[in-house]
């Protein structure tokens, strides 16, 4: 996403990094899972704060208007589609899975070439 990315990228790149240590880590010494959720883009009261201008779409539309436009699942994404891969990863059901980042983004995350590009 042009204007957006470097410093995030490498935030989100050490935070998977440091998703897999402390999962083996506290794994192996206290049997505790660790895991981390990368949501795609939500629009929340927050993010709908940045760059608003009187007339003009928020940063955050024009960020959901490129993930629909990219990802394999084209429809918005909310805040209790994060809550519910948190759910599963609190449960049983997600008991033996620890040390991964799960996207809950519609897929844009495996996106190849944007359509824009």
């Amino acid at each position: 996403i042009l204007g957006y990315g470097g410093g995030m990228s490498s935030a989100k790149a050490q935070l998977e990094s440091d998703t897999r240590t402390l999962a083996y880590e506290a794994g192996r010494k206290f049997n505790v899972r660790v895991n981390t959720i990368s949501a795609g883009p939500l629009k929340s009261r927050a993010a709908s704060a940045i760059g608003k201008e009187p007339g003009q779409k928020t940063f955050i539309e024009y960020i959901i208007d490129y993930s629909k436009a990219n990802a394999p699942l084209a429809q918005d994404l909310y805040s209790d589609d994060v809550g519910n891969a948190a759910l599963f990863l609190n449960s049983n059901l997600g008991r033996t899975v620890t040390g991964v980042t799960l996207y809950v983004d519609n897929g844009l995350h495996a996106m190849g070439m944007a359509i824009d590009s």
